[in-house]
């Protein structure tokens, strides 16, 4: 005799629109962060990228296997306080970045190199993302995220390596640095950080996007 199996009830629910706002979100901004770090390695003429940087910038293709890994990683937490700014209206700590298991504020057991001390600073438009190393000879690393300041128009109304747009319209000024002597930095917001000895890293370069 055969066993007649009884169907099941699934309960199939709707995400809420702030979850739906979230995805959508993510996966926009993953989709840009795959295409600079793709044209970073498959744009042409490297000397014409250098001869636009300034003292202070660099090509993170340049730099270390180790820095390129975290400035990735960089890259992809900041899509996650980007999605999280957008749609609770506040930057996460890096402790629940952390909780939530998002590098590089996810702490990696596998990594030999330094573990990192992370700390977001606030002061008006300005917002840092900082980490510290735990050990001398490696760097510390800042995102530096300027918020335009109230009804004063934005410095360029397109989206490139160093403006991003929240959902709310809003376009964010971001760049990614690190500091050679990580333990000298401290904890305090920094607001202009080629005037304090840090490196900004890009990965395609500055004037290397046109407007769509």
């Amino acid at each position: 005799m055969t066993s007649v199996s009884m169907p099941r009830r699934v309960l199939v629910e709707r995400l809420s629109i702030a979850d739906e706002l979230a995805h959508i979100v993510r996966v926009a901004t993953t989709i840009v962060l795959a295409v600079w770090l793709y044209l970073a390695f498959a744009l042409g003429d490297a000397g014409a990228t250098r001869r636009n940087l300034l003292p202070y910038q660099v090509l993170i293709q340049n730099r270390p296997a180790t820095e390129q890994r975290v400035f990735r990683e960089l890259q992809e937490g900041l899509i996650e306080a980007e999605t999280a700014r957008s749609t609770t209206g506040r930057w996460p700590e890096p402790a629940t970045l952390a909780t939530e298991g998002i590098p590089p504020f996810a702490s990696d057991p596998t990594e030999k190199t330094a573990t990192f001390r992370w700390q977001l600073i606030r002061e008006g438009t300005f917002v840092n993302y900082v980490g510290v190393p735990d050990r001398a000879g490696v760097p510390a690393w800042l995102v530096l995220v300027q918020e335009p300041e109230p009804g004063v128009p934005p410095d360029q109304s397109f989206e490139d390596e160093e403006h991003h747009r929240l959902v709310d319209g809003s376009l964010l000024h971001v760049s990614t640095w690190n500091y050679t002597d990580g333990l000298r930095v401290g904890s305090r917001l920094v607001r202009l950080p080629q005037a304090e000895g840090w490196t900004q890293l890009y990965a395609v370069g500055p004037g290397r996007l046109t407007k769509p």
